[in-house]
Parts: C-alpha cells; structure tokens; sequence
C-alpha cells in the first residue's frame, strides 16, 4: 500500500512524503527533485520579470509566456510521477 502525506512548501507544488515500494522511492524523490527545481526556478523568473518590467502589454505577455513554458516543463516529470504516488484503489 501508499501512503502520500502532502505538505505544504514555499515553492507552488506539493511536496509528498512517498511510502511505497522501496524500490521506486528513489525514482519518486529523483522526480520531486527536478519538479521542485523547475518551480523554484520558474518563480525566481516571475519575480525577476515582476521587479524590472513596467506595468505594460509587454510585462503581461512575458509573464503568460513565462506561466506557459513553465507548464510545458514540468508536463513530462508530472505525467512519470502521477502513476508511482497514487494509491490502489
């Protein structure tokens, strides 16, 4: 059986507290890992386009192209973790 405890962090996503088969432990903390990574990263970017830019069609543009390669980014790692966290049914 899993049992996913989610917890709340500074960064958007989720961590979880994964306890299931040891043997994809690894693999499930390697893709929190890289899920956080991206979000911390992408956040940096916000706040950085947030800071310089000046309120215009152009700071808004950024900031809808920045939400979507973001997205895009993190759309793989999610779809390979969604599978190993969630629990029989």
């Amino acid at each position: 059986m899993i049992v996913l405890t989610l917890e709340r962090t500074s960064s958007p996503v989720a961590e979880i507290s994964f306890r299931g088969p040891s043997e994809i432990q690894p693999l499930v903390q390697s893709l929190q890992s890289v899920l956080k990574q991206i979000d911390d990263e992408h956040e940096r970017e916000r706040d950085s386009l947030t800071q310089t830019l000046p309120d215009t069609y152009v700071k808004d543009r950024a900031l809808v192209m920045l939400k979507a390669r973001h997205q895009d980014r993190r759309e793989n790692y999610v779809r390979e973790l969604a599978p190993l966290i969630e629990q029989p049914r």
